[in-house]
């Protein structure tokens, strides 16, 4: 089998289960409380696959395989997974696990957990998309699961790593907000679900009798910060032990507190620009004079190529972002497996830009509006400012509006705009995993009502399904590169950059930087 499979099998024989920090700590130390910058809407963990929800989740519940904080796959509740077929799976699982009610987890777990997400309804991000391709799910015997796809899929794994595996007998009939009470709150995880206080906080306490290495704390809280200045204000003055998300103005003043350590890492998260490649006439988009163009210049490959030279990524990483984002052309970061080194970010070269915006038939490029969210990325307005300002450099005519996130990605699921910032991350440690997602569209995956990239190349497409197919990593590897290369080379859409995470913790507390920018309880630890 590929090289993968014989680095797992190693892993599994020398007994490696890299859970965070706590891996090598001592249990015993009184409470942690780390504060996070999204909302907990649901306690189900298969409900809704938003960041709040899964950072409270993953302290009480376990995937079968798990991703390191690199992003890279390792044993979970799974102890090996291989392909029968080019369509059939064996799952081992574990035989020392039990959930938090002293009830064993067995392949009927995780049967029912696999099925469980296509039965509850009015999801706004359904995980249903990571098992939709899973026809016939088996226990062969209590600890031995075979899982039959309706498609050859080599990436099944990196899907698996995304669903919480839950108890049937806990959550059989319960109601996902039924969930806030305690109910089906049974895991087979680190920590126990003790009291939710919507808005506030989550409180767990250390499960004794986890199968794996104890945490370092007896109690974890998590407290729900949106607010950036609250959230900067709490581990300043040590109501919390740390937090997610030090806004880019606050880094050199959390820096400067010796009683506070910053990390830093470079997340999944890519902030990109999109040309609306569907429409005869992009939305917003003119000609000087505020006049229909006839025509949308974003079918032109010319066109998008000059904007794509008109922006100085580097620029936008040291000036507006403080730092905080990695210039890139690749839409994953460098230690995921399908990253391109050979693509380095387009260099800015406005003389250039403008030259292929002649070419195109608009020497005196065109009029249009950047739209972006206010409240959603790392300097999000200011960054469409900046971007708007090396367009007019090149001769368009720009105006910017921000909107927060919620009325702006309406706009955007409507196909109203014509020119806007959005960003996208998938953290299931897969390259091909992240591109499915961004642009699937309604033929090819009934969970994504419409494609808003627009963006729609069978040179993309074909290398990118064989790559999902493809169990060898060398080849898959080797066609996911070819299809960053075609989506380069089509500019498919504008990257600018991969947003890093920054987290902020009181000085005497370790924790472990994730790609995924999240931040679990079983990742503190004491300082050494």
């Amino acid at each position: 089998m590929a090289r993968r499979w014989r680095e797992w099998r190693l892993a599994m024989a020398a007994g490696v289960i890299a859970l965070g920090a706590f891996a090598q700590q001592p249990a015993g130390a009184a409470e942690f409380k780390y504060g996070v910058s999204a909302d907990v809407t649901s306690l189900d963990p298969q409900f809704a696959n938003l960041p709040g929800n899964r950072n409270v989740a993953r302290n009480v519940f376990e995937p079968l395989i798990d991703l390191s904080p690199d992003g890279r796959l390792q044993p979970g509740l799974a102890l090996s997974w291989k392909p029968l077929d080019d369509k059939t799976w064996e799952i081992r699982l574990r035989h020392d696990v039990k959930f938090q009610d002293g009830t064993p987890f067995t392949a009927e777990d995780a049967v029912y957990s696999l099925q469980r997400p296509e039965t509850l309804t009015n999801s706004p991000a359904t995980f249903g998309v990571f098992t939709k391709d899973i026809v016939k799910a088996e226990a062969v015997d209590p600890y031995t699961l075979k899982l039959t796809t309706s498609r050859p899929l080599a990436v099944l794994p990196n899907y698996l790593s995304m669903i919480f595996m839950v108890s049937k007998k806990d959550t059989q009939g319960v109601k996902s907000e039924a969930f806030e009470t305690g109910k089906g709150l049974v895991g087979t995880g680190p920590y126990k679900f003790a009291r939710f206080v919507r808005g506030d906080r989550v409180e767990l306490v250390r499960n004794d009798s986890y199968w794996g290495p104890k945490p370092a704390y007896d109690k974890v809280t998590v407290r729900i910060l949106p607010n950036a200045a609250a959230r900067v204000a709490a581990v300043l003055s040590g109501d919390v032990d740390a937090v997610i998300d030090v806004p880019s103005a606050d880094v050199q003043r959390v820096k400067a507190d010796k009683n506070l350590q910053v990390y830093t890492k470079p997340s999944t998260l890519m902030v990109f620009w999109v040309m609306n490649q569907l429409a005869d006439n992009a939305p917003y988009v003119t000609d000087n004079n505020g006049k229909p163009l006839g025509k949308n210049p974003f079918k032109d490959v010319r066109v998008r190529r000059a904007f794509s030279l008109a922006i100085n990524r580097q620029l936008l990483v040291d000036r507006v972002l403080k730092g905080l984002g990695v210039a890139t052309q690749n839409s994953v970061p460098s230690t995921m497996f399908g990253y391109n080194p050979a693509l380095p970010p387009d260099p800015y070269q406005p003389d250039e830009a403008k030259k292929l915006l002649a070419e195109a038939g608009y020497p005196a490029c065109f009029s249009l509006t950047l739209f972006a969210p206010n409240d959603r990325y790392v300097n999000d307005s200011q960054l469409a400012q900046a971007v708007a300002q090396m367009l007019t450099r090149i001769g368009c005519h720009t105006s910017v509006e921000t909107q927060p996130m919620g009325t702006f990605i309406s706009r955007v699921n409507q196909l109203q705009l014509g020119f806007f910032m959005i960003g996208w991350g998938a953290d299931a440690g897969d390259m091909g995993v992240q591109l499915e997602s961004l642009f699937s569209n309604p033929t090819n995956n009934p969970f994504r009502k419409i494609n808003i990239q627009t963006y729609d190349s069978p040179n993309f497409w074909k290398p990118l399904n064989e790559g999902l197919a493809t169990v060898d990593d060398a080849k898959r590897e080797a066609l996911y590169r070819q299809t960053a290369q075609v989506l380069h080379d089509e500019v498919g859409i504008i990257p600018t950059h991969l947003q890093v995470s920054t987290y902020a913790a009181r000085a005497g507390i370790h924790v472990v930087p994730r790609i995924d920018s999240q931040l679990y309880g079983f990742d503190a630890a004491p300082a050494k």
